[in-house]
C-alpha cells in the first residue's frame, strides 16, 4: 500500500484517487436511494397505469426515438 502513496507513483496516485472518487459515488447513491419518490417503484397497478409510459429504464437507450415519440403524443 505505501508503493502506491510514494510521490514519485504517478500511476498509484490515480489509481488511489479514482479508487475514492467511486466509493464516495456509491456512498452519495446509497445514501440517496432512500430519498427516491415511492412513485418510481411502481408498486402499484394504480401507479403503473398513471406512470408506466414515461418511467422507463435502460430499455430506453436501445429506442430512444420510440420513447421520445410516445411521450410526445400522449396529452
Amino acid at each position: 500500500m505505501g508503493d502506491f502513496l510514494a510521490a514519485n507513483n504517478v500511476c498509484g496516485q490515480n489509481l488511489l484517487r479514482l479508487v475514492s472518487r467511486g466509493n464516495a459515488i456509491v456512498a452519495e447513491l446509497m445514501r440517496l436511494k432512500d430519498y427516491v419518490p415511492p412513485v418510481f417503484s411502481l408498486n402499484s397497478k394504480k401507479i403503473v397505469q398513471k406512470y408506466g409510459s414515461i418511467i422507463i429504464d435502460f430499455a430506453y437507450f436501445k429506442s430512444a426515438n420510440t420513447y421520445e415519440q410516445k411521450i410526445e403524443n400522449d396529452p
